[in-house]
């Protein structure tokens, strides 16, 4: 379908594309195109000329007669006395309208001299096309609706309410409860479009209440609403009828589009139109004139751009001057950038350095420690070894044979018990095993308690009373206190040499430089690096709470510089802590990036020093405490990762955030 003249109101309630059937085709197939479109009609075509059309009326027609659709004709049952209006005659939305109202009809083919139809105007797209200014000049809706309603109770049948829909010739029948009084409320509607839907679906009608096909809620308006409101509500839910009831509830009528339609009057319209066209030729005379000026302006403007390209021109040659002055200043701003960087790194290196000066002595102690304790434990197993090879035969000659089931058991709990008790403990022990031995007559028996709490065997002591009674049992007691405290000297070694290599690799992982481009790294070891140099400082009262994210990814970055923001940020901690208190640092995986979250229990930064923290050689420690380049540092580094830096502070916690963004 082609586009034809017409006026933009007449435009917009015109369907250029209107829902066609051949004449061959079943009701059935007609019904089903419909609800699939949701359209109130079907145009029958032969070729491309109209010859009939079927209605949302027809369909409930037909139901009531209980019609076999699936194999009628839709040609035998259409309407084929047409009402239609010439494509030639220029209609408007005046001719239009009247038209419709003069033959009582909600659907009206336009159509071109040969007969082909060119679009369908219908009484819901009519309602749409109004303008609010239209509709606010009408009536109440009390004025204008419809009183004659055709009701049905919830348990009529579906075919009784069809029957009804086209004895009546009704679009809708409403659902009401009964009352001897004769006031009934509406409770639900039903209209054609449903016998449409109902039909597709293959509803049995004589089977089906009204009650269970009809819709509700129902949309109510009150007889004092306006049309303009009864135009909105319909526009709103997409309806085409709405019930009309009184502040009781009880029915009083009902509106439909038609009923909108009906309350415009033609004339007013048409006069509406002459007024608009008066505006419109008002309109173009004035465009008129300023079409005339503007040629005027154009002919200025065309001097003007003469005007510019010879300036142009003049300028092109001063900005390949100016280029050349940029580029030579390029060279240098470049050559001061790369110095600028450099100097950086060093900066960065220094810093350090400085660091690593001020924790050289923890790191000192932190070796020194498991040293010790190396030295202490190699001298015992020295003494033990040089003691026990010189006593070695004459204590297997008086070592009992019936002990050795005893020794072997003895040895082996006590290579199993770990004794983790203090001090204090360890004399509570003490005191109850001396008096529990003592109360059994054992000989000796503040020494062998002494020899079992050392052993870790002081839970159990019915268990031993046997062996503890036998006389040598203060021999196999001895070897075996002997043979374990040797095999505790050496784990004793091994944790030290343990200790002693984490520190040292920390050391060598924090002062090794690593590569200068990025790379793909776990920033957890870069942490984990700079609390083990850190481990000498936390002993004195620093508690760290460590929250990682197990499924953390590696991202690509500068390790050597991440650890020293680590450095500076736990430093800084440490300081506003006065080194007692707690440092939490979460770790975990957001979207496309790693949020890194450091926080403690210090004093707390000053809303007024806050936004000066990142400034270069800004600091609020003591002369020769502090440079005031560590958070400046800080900042810098992370811009250079892309990333962001944020910092919230309050007497008692701050936290810093880093964002670091994976793959950069």
């Amino acid at each position: 379908m082609s586009d034809f003249p017409s006026s933009d109101l007449l435009q917009n309630a015109i369907d250029p594309q209107p829902l066609t059937v051949k004449p061959s085709a079943s009701v059935a197939e007609a019904i089903a195109r419909m609800s699939q479109h949701r359209s109130s009609y079907i145009a029958i075509v032969e070729g491309e000329t109209l010859i009939g059309i079927f209605t949302e009326r027809d369909v409930v027609r037909l139901t009531s007669q209980a019609a076999d659709l699936a194999t009628l004709p839709v040609e035998r049952v259409m309407s084929s006395q047409l009402v239609t209006i010439s494509e030639a005659q220029s209609p408007d939305l005046v001719a239009v309208l009247s038209r419709m109202r003069a033959a009582k009809i909600r659907h009206l083919p336009i159509i071109d001299d040969g007969g082909t139809l060119r679009g369908i105007v219908t009484a819901q797209n009519l309602r749409q096309a109004l303008t609010p200014t239209d509709l606010l000049q009408m009536r109440y809706v009390a004025d204008v609706m419809v009183t004659d309603v055709v009701k049905a109770a919830p348990t009529d049948s579906l075919l009784s309410v069809a029957q009804q829909m086209a004895t009546h010739r009704k679009s809708c029948i409403i659902i009401c409860t009964p009352s001897a009084a004769g006031n009934q409320c509406p409770l639900g509607i039903l209209t054609e479009r449903d016998i449409v839907r109902f039909q597709v679906r293959g509803l049995d009608f004589n089977a089906t209440l009204a009650a269970e096909a009809m819709s509700t809620p129902l949309w109510l308006l009150q007889p004092d609403a306006t049309l303009w409101e009864a135009h909105q509500l319909m526009q709103r839910h997409n309806i085409r009828r709405l019930v009309v009831a009184d502040d009781a509830g009880i029915l009083a009528g009902i509106v439909t589009q038609s009923t909108l339609l009906a309350a415009i009057d033609p004339a007013d319209l048409n006069v509406r139109i002459e007024w608009l066209q008066q505006v419109i030729s008002e309109k173009t005379q004035a465009l008129s004139h300023a079409n005339a000026q503007m040629q005027r302006e154009m002919a200025q403007r065309i001097e003007a751009e003469a005007q510019v390209r010879r300036l142009n021109a003049d300028l092109e040659v001063r900005v390949r001057e100016r280029t050349a002055q940029l580029e030579a200043s390029n060279r240098e701003l470049q050559n001061t950038l790369q110095r600028l960087q450099t100097a950086q790194d060093e900066l960065i290196q220094a810093e350090k350095m400085v660091a690593l000066g001020q924790l050289i002595g923890g790191v000192a102690h932190e070796i020194n420690t498991p040293l010790a304790a190396i030295r202490s434990s190699a001298s015992n197993l020295s003494g033990f070894l040089t003691q026990i090879l010189q006593e070695l035969p004459n204590f297997f000659q008086k070592f009992p044979f019936e002990g050795y089931a005893d020794f072997c058991k003895l040895l082996e709990r006590s290579n199993s018990s770990l004794s983790l008790l203090s001090t204090r403990e360890k004399r509570q022990a003490r005191r109850q095993l001396i008096e529990q031995l003592e109360s059994e007559n054992i000989v000796n028996a503040d020494r062998v308690a002494e020899t079992l709490v050392e052993l870790g065997l002081y839970d159990d002591l019915a268990s031993w009373l046997p062996l503890l009674k036998k006389a040598e049992s203060e021999t196999i007691l001895d070897a075996v206190y002997r043979i374990s405290n040797m095999k505790k000297s050496l784990e004793v070694i091994s944790i030290a040499t343990e200790r002693a290599a984490k520190v040292v690799l920390a050391l060598k992982q924090y002062i090794y430089p690593h590569p200068a481009e990025k790379v793909k790294t776990n920033i957890i070891d870069g942490i984990e690096t700079v609390l083990t140099l850190y481990q000498s400082q936390f002993k004195q009262g620093v508690e760290i709470v460590r929250n990682y994210d197990p499924l953390l990814p590696e991202i690509f970055c500068y390790p050597d510089e991440l650890q020293q923001v680590w450095m500076n940020l736990i430093q800084n901690a440490l300081h506003a802590m006065k080194n007692q208190g707690i440092i939490s640092i979460d770790v975990r995986h957001q979207d496309d990036s790693i949020l890194v979250g450091l926080t403690d229990t210090g004093s707390g930064i000053s809303q007024e020093i806050l936004p000066l923290i990142f400034d270069m050689f800004y600091t609020t420690k003591k002369i020769g405490e502090g440079s005031g380049m560590g958070l400046y540092l800080v900042q810098k580094i992370i811009d250079k990762h892309s990333g962001e830096i944020r910092v919230e502070s309050e007497p008692g916690r701050t936290e810093f955030t880093i964002v670091l963004p994976i793959e950069t």
